[in-house]
This record gives structure tokens, C-alpha cells and sequence, in this order.
């Protein structure tokens, strides 16, 4: 557990706001994709046809599915980690299968994917960061368990500590 707690304090430590901009994007993007692949189901199916996956439907409404879901999770900036996770996968098959098959007709979407696994990459160790749906959320539990007017108010605990520099998950 001590190589996870020591990524969380370094990404609070260097989290700037910039990166919490460039988080959004790539949730958009991702959702945008996956409206994309909706709206052009065929296409994709093609795609799985010409690599032999015989319910390409199927596999093309979960690739979609995951993009809105994974998309949505990591522009409000919840579950970040696992969404960027979920999706690493989903991109290298994307490059190796798709992207580097098309040969110069998609180099554009090739660096653009390239782009995208990097930044999952990079969400995935830094996190989501202070403007997230996730940081409002431990940060109120955190005002609960350490509400003042309780009776039986000790001055913090151990799941909410009071000092400023508390490790955020």
C-alpha cells in the first residue's frame, strides 16, 4: 500500500488547475467518441469483421457504452483512476488493430489516439484533482465527521483528520 500512498501525496502535491482543464477535455473527448461510434455503429463493426470477431455488434455497443460512461465519469472527476484504467486497453487495441492497419488514411487519427492513450496514462497516476466530483465528495464527508455542534465532537477523526494537508484519495 505504501507505493499507492506515496502516488496519491505526490499528485496532490503537483496537482496545478491547468491539469484539471485538460482532464475535462479528455472526458469530452472520449464522450464525444462514443456518441461517434453510436451514431456510426456500421463502421466499427467493419472494423471487428476485418479482424474476425464474430459478434462485432455486441463488442461495438460496449466500446461505445465504455466511451460515454468512462468519458462522462472523467470530466465531473469520479473514480478517475479506474475509469483511465478501463480504458487504456480499449485505446492500445485501437492503435495496434485499427489505427496502424489504416496506413496513411488514418495517421491523423493515429496521433490523436496516441494523444488520448498518453493522457489516460497520465490521469491514471495523477488523478482527478481538487476541481472534481471526488474531491467535493471527501471533502464533505470530511466537514461531517468532524462537525463541530455534535456532542460528541472530539476534534477531528481518524478518517477525517483535520489538518490542511490530509491525504485525499
Amino acid at each position: 500500500m505504501a507505493p499507492f500512498e506515496r502516488l496519491e501525496r505526490w499528485s496532490e502535491k503537483h496537482h496545478a488547475p491547468w491539469m484539471d482543464v485538460l482532464r475535462i477535455l479528455l472526458g469530452l473527448i472520449l464522450t464525444v467518441k462514443g456518441f461517434m461510434f453510436i451514431a456510426d455503429t456500421s463502421s466499427l463493426v467493419r472494423i471487428l469483421a476485418s479482424f474476425g470477431v464474430e459478434d462485432g455488434v455486441f463488442i461495438a455497443h460496449v466500446i461505445a457504452i465504455l466511451h460515454l460512461f468512462t468519458g462522462f465519469l472523467i470530466s465531473i472527476g469520479l473514480a478517475t483512476r479506474l475509469c483511465c484504467l478501463i480504458e487504456i486497453p480499449v485505446l492500445l487495441g485501437a492503435i495496434f488493430f485499427v489505427n496502424l492497419n489504416t496506413k496513411s488514411e488514418g495517421a491523423l487519427e493515429l496521433i490523436f489516439s496516441i494523444i488520448v492513450l498518453f493522457l489516460l496514462a497520465f490521469f491514471f497516476l495523477a488523478g482527478s484533482g481538487r476541481f472534481s466530483a471526488y474531491y467535493y465528495l471527501i471533502n464533505s464527508k470530511r466537514s461531517r465527521l468532524t462537525d463541530e455542534s455534535r456532542k460528541d465532537y472530539k476534534g477531528g477523526s481518524p478518517v477525517a483528520p483535520m489538518d490542511k494537508d490530509a491525504n485525499i484519495l
